[in-house]
């Protein structure tokens, strides 16, 4: 049986055949943003025809690189084009970073979000044609109006003290286990080690940068084998789940697994273990 939001990840294929439905060729009923960190420019590989170029950096915001206000996050999404009525396609190099793309949006409010399985790499190894370069951005019209986010997608460290004793909610780590363990802090700006207290291991990789317990060659694995490992952990549907990595990219690669499963109660602590860590020594 498929599971709830399933038809949110897309194949290739499958985005081939949305991008030829005449249904969605209407002025901005299909939109698709190559997301990644950095300028356009460095970016050789290729895009998909019609797609427009979305820099992280655009949405997240150092020292923690927590998601940018709700002012600054409205004004990227209608130079996207982007409307309420948008069905929006992410996708990039690294599943990660479209599905960092993927959250905002959807605590911003669009419905309609989907993730291309695999990346441009997918869509390059069945022969699909590809641009040198993104599309232009058109004229902002100011057709999204942030009114309302969604806050229940967005956990606060006031949140993590609330729910943190709560036999209802389970804090999810999706770090690296020597993260979670405490071998090493991950990054190289982050000096504390360690995890917050009473969290439990949602697995993830070998390190920082990878996935590989949730991927395959950049290929998410079956959602039954995830939403299982999961499991292992007591990491089920019927709890609150708030998943946190270091700054939130990984956390919210497996929100959008959760939310594909179609689990109802489930958040991205934003501020992550860099956070935690800096205000809780």
């Amino acid at each position: 049986m498929p599971y709830k939001n399933q038809h949110k990840i897309l194949s290739p294929v499958e985005l081939k055949e949305l991008i030829n439905d005449p249904k969605y060729q209407s002025n901005q009923k299909l939109i698709m943003v190559f997301v990644e960190f950095g300028q356009q420019s460095e970016y050789r590989d290729g895009f998909i025809p019609g797609s427009l170029y979305l820099d992280i950096n655009s949405i997240e915001d150092g020292p923690l690189w927590n998601l940018v206000s709700n002012e600054q996050l409205e004004k990227v999404i209608n130079e996207l084009g982007i409307s309420y009525e948008t069905t929006v396609i992410v996708y990039g190099k690294k599943i990660m970073a479209a599905a960092r793309a993927a959250w905002a949006f959807m605590y911003a409010g669009i419905e309609d979000v989907r993730l291309l399985n695999g990346g441009i790499d997918a869509w390059k190894a069945l022969g699909y044609s590809i641009e040198e370069h993104p599309s232009n951005l058109q004229e902002c019209q100011d057709n999204f109006k942030l009114f309302l986010p969604k806050a229940n997608y967005l956990s606060t460290m006031n949140d993590l003290e609330k729910y943190i004793q709560d036999q209802n909610t389970i804090v999810v780590d999706v770090r690296s286990w020597n993260e979670f363990s405490g071998k090493t802090a991950g990054y190289a700006y982050m000096k504390e080690k360690g995890r917050i207290p009473n969290s439990v291991w949602g697995y993830a990789g070998s390190d920082p940068h990878h996935m590989e317990d949730y991927e395959e060659n950049g290929v998410l694995k079956d959602l039954d084998i995830i939403e299982n490992l999961w499991g292992e952990s007591g990491i089920t549907s019927e709890k609150k789940v708030i998943f946190y990595c270091g700054t939130g990219w990984r956390a919210s690669e497996a929100f959008f697994i959760a939310h594909l499963l179609g689990w109802p109660n489930i958040s991205v602590y934003d501020g992550g273990w860099m956070e935690w860590s800096q205000s809780n020594k």
